[in-house]
């Protein structure tokens, strides 16, 4: 009974110090894991809320900068500069029309007024829900009062000013449904550089909010935008939104909420990233109006003016999120170390218990030395066990191929062989260091760490250690790996990102040149055409009586071609703006923009008959005001090449092309001979006499334009006589 009591006591014991060493060697290994796994899901959500932070302040700004130039735009226009110098009612109309088109275009203003210098509305356009409309002069108001008038008739020339961004009030009361509201203004200086009055328009500032929501669903945790009092504008709820505005809501704030962030972001930089109570916030601040000057008509120039102190663009995220995902690996980890628990130490009680006999012991000494030195040898990185005195213990054949030294001149020398000889001495020192206070951990964090090769060459590495206790002392584990061609991609993604900027330089200049050569068209050939066709129509009516029937033929067609020029002025500043426009993506329903096209042509033709089917159900992606212009175009093609016909058809459906859905346009027109079908789509190509057909050749080149940005491509089957199908593709 003594004696197999004892067999199974030196059992036991010889299965612990198997075991043991085993046991922590892997739980050095998976909390190794662990660690380096915990730290990539911090990083990546980290990165992830700043890049969600970044974009949503590019787009803020980015649609502040566009409503400052049409502010800027209007306040120089010609038709404006005219009324105001000769107060015309026929310029007032003509001045009216610019600006009903213009809201309807842009979508994003709901009322575009002139004031005069004592504040009273002169011309009111209001979106009034997407029909834009203008104010009769009886409803015309006196905005003397108002605090935007004053701030912008202080404004100089090239001058911008912007509001405080909140809600639209009317007779002292917040309006309902909520209107965000942001106004811009800019002063009217006519030739002379004397101030005439004012222009004001009120941005509906929704579309800002709603840009930042789109972009919010493509990160986790919440994105909101704070004023410079740490008020909600776009906030976890729509009960927190605008409490300033409401007097029994002044309570609610970020600032209310989240005391301890708000107070570090008071204190901290431009952008950033914090924990506090208990949240993940990242911000950045947010310039409303930026303070580049921009010269005016005039000649002065001037800095953007804004009333507001900016604002405060953050991110938030509950550390309980990023908990979970620790967690969960932690859970993982735990399974996958009981696994190996039971393995480990069903193996060393199998050692133990053929202790008794010394080669049995041996053997299975050996067959677990084999084991490990398996999970060694399979190991995708470097593995060096280093003892107390920093002499290289074992190696793996990582090892061998990723230094150049065969395994046997490895064992029993110093690491520092390892170590290139600038770092050498430190490396000692360092290693002290660490034996006073083993743990794992990541080597050198935040330093750049080299390894040193048999031919003497440096390489990156990152180096993980983690300490193992056994009957000879603390022994070192260190995980190296070679990061050349990591490095490699870090300094590759810095010179793309850095060429990025570059060409991004080089676009915006380009757009620049686009748009000053937009306003050049629009303006300075324009006045010469009207010249030319007013003062051929005053020949006409005033010395009709001196000029016989050629003459008066031949200037009739002087009027007809300057009114076709400038028909091609107004289609080529179209392309341009297609080419130019930014694209708002949204789901769109083709069937009902389609109708109201077919509408609008009815409408304009009330004497032609015609037969238009539109397919039910026809759903895109894309811009709706481009889109809508393409089916314009497409669609007035149709009308005009199938002038009569009895019956005139006109088709717009959906089918199927090589596998992928295509939209179509069918008529029973004049068709073209399919040999010239490439030309269809350059400007200013005509298959057809202008005399039968009337037309610039632009609308089919703004058409592919708008295909081409939506990611699509556009083609054209006819027969001459038998009408023609145009079909086109949406991969927005």
């Amino acid at each position: 009974m003594i004696e197999r009591s004892a067999t199974g006591g030196a059992v036991a014991q010889r299965m612990l110090l198997v075991f043991v060493p085993l046991a922590v060697a892997t739980a050095a290994i998976l909390y190794m894991v662990f660690y380096v796994q915990s730290g990539a899901i911090e990083s990546v959500t980290r990165s992830n809320q700043e890049k969600a932070v970044e974009i949503g302040r590019q787009r803020l700004e980015g649609g502040l900068a566009s409503v400052s130039s049409d502010v800027r735009y209007l306040a120089r226009q010609q038709a404006l500069q005219r009324w105001l110098v000769t107060r015309d009612p026929g310029a007032r109309q003509e001045l009216v029309r610019e600006y009903l088109a213009f809201a309807a275009e842009k979508k994003a203003y709901d009322q575009i007024r002139v004031l005069d210098l004592d504040g009273r509305e002169m011309v009111r356009i209001n979106w009034n829900a997407g029909d834009p409309t203008f104010a009769q002069d009886d409803q015309l108001q006196n905005k003397v009062r108002r605090y935007y008038v004053d701030e912008t008739l202080k404004l100089g020339p090239g001058q911008v000013y912007m509001s405080p961004f909140d809600l639209n009030v009317e007779h002292g009361v917040v309006e309902t449904p909520v209107k965000p509201t942001l106004r811009f203004g800019a002063a009217i200086f006519d030739a002379d550089g004397q101030k005439r009055g004012i222009i004001i328009l009120n941005y509906l500032g929704q579309r800002l909010l709603d840009r930042l929501e789109a972009n919010a669903v493509r990160a986790p945790g919440q994105l909101w935008l704070l004023n410079a009092d740490g008020y909600w504008m776009l906030g976890p709820s729509a009960e927190d939104e605008w409490a300033f505005m409401y007097e029994d809501r002044h309570d609610r704030s970020f600032a209310g909420d989240y005391p301890d962030a708000w107070a570090q972001m008071g204190d901290a930089a431009e952008a950033g990233q914090l924990i506090a109570d208990g949240e993940l916030f990242t911000y950045a601040r947010v310039a409303p109006i930026s303070e580049a000057e921009e010269p005016d008509a005039t000649g002065g120039s001037g800095p953007n003016l804004s009333t507001s102190d900016g604002w405060i663009l953050i991110t938030h995220l509950p550390t309980t999120a990023l908990e979970r995902q620790r967690s969960a690996l932690a859970r993982n980890l735990v399974y996958a170390a009981v696994a190996l628990a039971l393995l480990l130490a069903m193996v060393s009680f199998v050692i133990a218990r053929h202790g008794a006999r010394r080669r049995e012991d041996e053997l299975r000494i050996r067959d677990s030395e084999a084991r490990f030195r398996t999970l060694l040898e399979a190991a995708p990185d470097s593995v060096v066990i280093i003892d107390p005195d920093g002499r290289i213990e074992l190696v793996n054949a990582q090892t061998e191929r990723l230094f150049g030294h065969p395994r046997d001149r490895l064992i029993g020398e110093p690491v520092e062989m390892l170590v290139p000889d600038r770092f050498r001495d430190r490396h000692i020192g360092h290693r002290g260091t660490y034996l006073t206070e083993p743990r794992a951990r990541p080597m050198g964090a935040a330093l750049e760490l080299f390894g040193l090769r048999s031919d003497g060459t440096e390489f990156p590495v990152a180096i993980s250690l983690s300490p193992v206790q056994t009957a000879d002392g603390t022994l070192i584990v260190a995980d190296i790996r070679d990061v050349t061609e990591q490095r490699q991609a870090e300094l590759r993604i810095k010179e793309l990102n850095e060429r990025l900027f570059r060409d991004n330089a080089e676009i915006a200049a380009v757009n620049k040149e686009l748009e000053a050569f937009s306003y050049s068209v629009s303006h300075d050939l324009r006045a010469p055409l009207r010249a030319i066709d007013g003062f051929s129509q005053a020949l006409l009516e005033d010395c009709a009586d001196g000029l016989d029937d050629t003459g008066r033929s031949h200037l009739n067609r002087v009027r007809q071609a300057a009114q076709r020029m400038g028909q091609l002025i107004d289609d080529l500043l179209k392309l341009s703006r297609v080419t130019r426009s930014d694209l708002s993506e949204e789901e769109l329903d083709l069937s009902a923009l389609a109708r109201t096209v077919a509408d609008t042509l009815r409408t304009a033709h009330p004497v032609d008959e015609a037969e238009i089917g539109i397919a039910d159900g026809l759903s895109a992606v894309g811009d709706p005001r481009l889109l809508r212009i393409a089916l314009e175009n497409l669609f007035g093609n149709a009308w005009k090449f199938t002038a009569g016909r009895a019956p005139r058809k006109i088709e717009f459906g959906r089918a199927e092309h090589a596998g992928e859905p295509v939209y179509f346009i069918r008529d029973n027109g004049v068709g073209f001979d399919m040999t010239y079908a490439d030309q269809l789509f350059r400007a200013f190509q005509r298959l057809h006499d202008a005399r039968s057909f009337a037309g610039t050749g632009i609308g089919l080149a703004t058409v592919q334009r708008i295909i081409h940005k939506h990611g699509g491509r556009i083609w054209a089957e006819a027969e001459v006589d038998k009408g023609a199908t145009f079909y086109f593709t949406l991969q927005a």
